[in-house]
């Protein structure tokens, strides 16, 4: 009897924690509240593995990156999608140029687009620079989560979004990080 509800008990606590999972992500900033519920326009929501990028980020120095509007926490992230989104190949044999190869090109380009529509909106004034940075760093946490996985329907789905705003919408709302 005690030790079946012990068992009962650790299989309540085990699976208790799944539910939480998602608020505990690796990189979501303290004043970003991450939601489990579905985007309500019944769009699909995408759910992608998220490998914990901490020790990564704390590997990069001060030296390595450059400053950036929405802070030091994203010009790492920066500095990490570039890192794994792109690479250098010489152009032919011997020759000291290089030619810079970008893997995912379309999650990438996303990625660059959003950017500069959320450093224009700062600028303009139509939204404040810390919205901007939260939604900033999600967008990256997203991206970095992602650049190993199986992607093909969400590459045609932000292929089909037409403009910045509803491509930011796709990334900090329609995708899950899960654990």
């Amino acid at each position: 009897m005690k030790t079946s509800l012990h068992l009962l008990f650790i299989f309540l606590a085990l699976t208790s924690g799944k539910l939480f999972a998602q608020n505990d992500l690796a990189m979501v900033s303290p004043k970003e509240v991450v939601s489990t519920g579905s985007f309500s326009t019944g769009l699909p929501v995408f759910e992608f593995k998220v490998y914990t990028n901490e020790s990564d980020l704390n590997n990069i120095s001060n030296d390595m990156i450059e400053q950036h509007v929405f802070g030091e926490l994203v010009s790492r992230k920066l500095y990490l999608l570039d890192s794994k989104y792109t690479y250098t190949v010489p152009i032919v044999p011997g020759n000291p140029q290089m030619r810079t190869i970008v893997r995912k090109p379309v999650i990438y380009d996303a990625v660059m687009k959003i950017e500069r529509y959320l450093k224009k909106s700062v600028k303009k004034g139509t939204i404040s620079i810390e919205t901007a940075s939260a939604d900033f760093n999600k967008v990256l946490d997203v991206a970095n989560s992602i650049c190993t996985a199986d992607t093909k329907s969400f590459e045609k789905e932000i292929s089909s979004s037409d403009d910045a705003v509803s491509l930011v919408n796709l990334l900090t709302k329609r995708v899950n990080l899960v654990l």
